[in-house]
């Protein structure tokens, strides 16, 4: 089985997720992924990895 992660439209900059972002979070190996349009991402670096 293989897993594909692809950069997700926006970056950092134009929508920081966080805390009090209003997206749920969740746990995902070591970092929180935020649940967004219908798809999950994960910061990294200056953009979103969509899970």
């Amino acid at each position: 089985m293989s897993t594909t992660e692809t950069h997700a439209e926006h970056t950092v900059a134009e929508h920081a997720h966080g805390e009090a972002c209003g997206h749920e979070t969740v746990a995902h190996d070591d970092h929180v992924d935020y649940v967004h349009d219908g798809h999950k991402h994960a910061p990294h670096g200056d953009h979103y990895d969509e899970h």
